[in-house]
Formats: C-alpha cells, sequence, structure tokens
C-alpha cells in the first residue's frame, strides 16, 4: 500500500511512470527513492525491469521554442502525374481475367468509379471485357482461338505455339 508521500508522487507525476510513461494500473505504481536523485514512479513494468536501481527517469519535451512567421513561399512545382493505379494494379495482376472487384481491390478505388474507368479503358483498345470480367491481354486471333477449342476438347493433345513470329 503506497503511503501518502508516495500517493504526492504518483500525482505530480500525473498519474504516469517515470521511466515508460505508462498510466495504466496507476494505483499499483511504486516510488523509488534513489540517493541524491528525485523520487521515481515506477509502474510493475518497470519495477520488475529495474528492481531498486531505476535508470534517471525520462526526459519531458522542451517547450517549442517561437517561431517566426513564414516568409512567403515561391510557387510550387508541379510534380509528375502519380501513375495510375488501375493501370498498375492491372499489369500486376496475373494474367487472366478479373472481376471489377478484385481489379477495385488491386488498384484501391470503389466499385462504380473502377467500372467507369475500365469502360473508358475499353474504349481506349487497353483492356476487353470477357463476359463479366475484365481482361488486359490481347484479343486471341482465330487461330489461337480454334486451338484452344481444340486442346480442351482433347486430354492427349499438347500444341505448342511460338509467341513470337520467326522472321
Amino acid at each position: 500500500m503506497p503511503t501518502p508521500e508516495d500517493l504526492t508522487e504518483i500525482e505530480l507525476a500525473g498519474r504516469r511512470c517515470s521511466i515508460c510513461r505508462s498510466g495504466r494500473h496507476w494505483r499499483q505504481f511504486d516510488v523509488a527513492r534513489p540517493e541524491g536523485q528525485k523520487p521515481v514512479v515506477m509502474c510493475a513494468a518497470c519495477r520488475a525491469r529495474y528492481g531498486s536501481d531505476p535508470p534517471p527517469p525520462a526526459a519531458e519535451p522542451a517547450p517549442a521554442a517561437p517561431v517566426a512567421p513564414p516568409e512567403p513561399a515561391a510557387p510550387k512545382q508541379r510534380t509528375a502525374p502519380n501513375e495510375d493505379r488501375l493501370r498498375k494494379a492491372l499489369r500486376e495482376l496475373p494474367p487472366k481475367p478479373h472481376s471489377v472487384a478484385q481489379v477495385a481491390k488491386a488498384a484501391g478505388l470503389n466499385h462504380e468509379k473502377t467500372l467507369a474507368r475500365l469502360r473508358a479503358l475499353q474504349a481506349a483498345g487497353e483492356v476487353q471485357q470477357v463476359g463479366k470480367r475484365w481482361s488486359n491481354q490481347p484479343p486471341s486471333t482465330d487461330v489461337e482461338a480454334a486451338f484452344d477449342r481444340l486442346q480442351a476438347q482433347t486430354s492427349n493433345l499438347r500444341i505448342i505455339r511460338d509467341r513470337e513470329p520467326v522472321g
């Protein structure tokens, strides 16, 4: 049980530990009185850590110096525009069709804004809508679509294609 002198020191310390500045369980605080120093208010954790030989108390922040009024600033130079988050997300997603929700989550945009941006990118030819999903892959040619259908119908056929034209 703290003595009345200890309670006075705890109150003067603002019910905070002088070492870690914690205010939790302040009624369990102890006061250490090292020789030749001011009393140190300690929480249970600091008492367990330092025992009866506490380090010096945490320094209080120095009062702020008076601030001179700011000088008029030169007009700020415009920085390069930030990279489009939607295009970046489409570039980083795996190469397969994605739902609007997946693209929106990857880009950090809401659903409506993402859908409007995807439609604008579709009009520009950068993405295409495949059913209810969106893909940034170029549209497949008739030959590629035929190979894909053939490969889907047969289980023992493996089609090896060159993606780059030989020339």
